[in-house]
């Protein structure tokens, strides 16, 4: 028999080495934990987006309880030191009204805070409602919201209204 070229190869190799399984392995680990990582920031992403959404709501929520009133003696702007009273008698007073509302944005939303002033710069006076908070990933968030309430009030009016 004629010696042929396969013959002149001792060991002939079939499956894999050492080295290939760990390569094969290290692969398989990189691919995983690029995977994991794109999973997380979409989380991230969606988590904000939920706060965003939450603050939206909220921000809404007051603004269509202003947009209602019908007493211009009501003044919606923040006051400092005002607390949620909701056994009291004068539930309805706008101050404790925006004081409740400041408590369920600083309970629902991370590091939640919020401010209503009456910006009487612009024809007719408008209020501004603002809404912080935090991000996860990227910081501080706000949300701003202007409305003109249907009973147009002026600066004169809201400081009259609160004496």
């Amino acid at each position: 028999m004629q010696p042929t070229e396969l013959d002149n190869y001792s060991v002939k190799r079939f499956g894999m080495t050492l080295t290939d399984s760990r390569l094969a392995v290290l692969a398989l680990i990189a691919c995983v934990i690029g995977i994991v990582m794109l999973l997380v920031n979409a989380q991230n992403m969606f988590g904000s987006g939920r706060l965003h959404d939450r603050a939206v709501q909220l921000a809404h929520e007051v603004a269509d309880q202003i947009k209602n009133e019908t007493n211009l003696k009501q003044n919606y702007e923040s006051s400092l030191g005002a607390n949620c009273d909701n056994k009291s008698k004068q539930i309805n007073t706008a101050s404790n009204t925006i004081a409740c509302w400041q408590d369920k944005v600083q309970q629902q939303l991370s590091n939640g805070t919020s401010r209503i002033y009456l910006d009487g710069s612009v024809k007719p006076a408008q209020y501004v409602i603002m809404v912080s908070w935090s991000e996860p990933s990227s910081g501080t968030a706000s949300y701003i919201l202007r409305i003109t309430p249907p009973n147009p009030i002026t600066k004169t009016d809201a400081t009259r209204a609160a004496n």
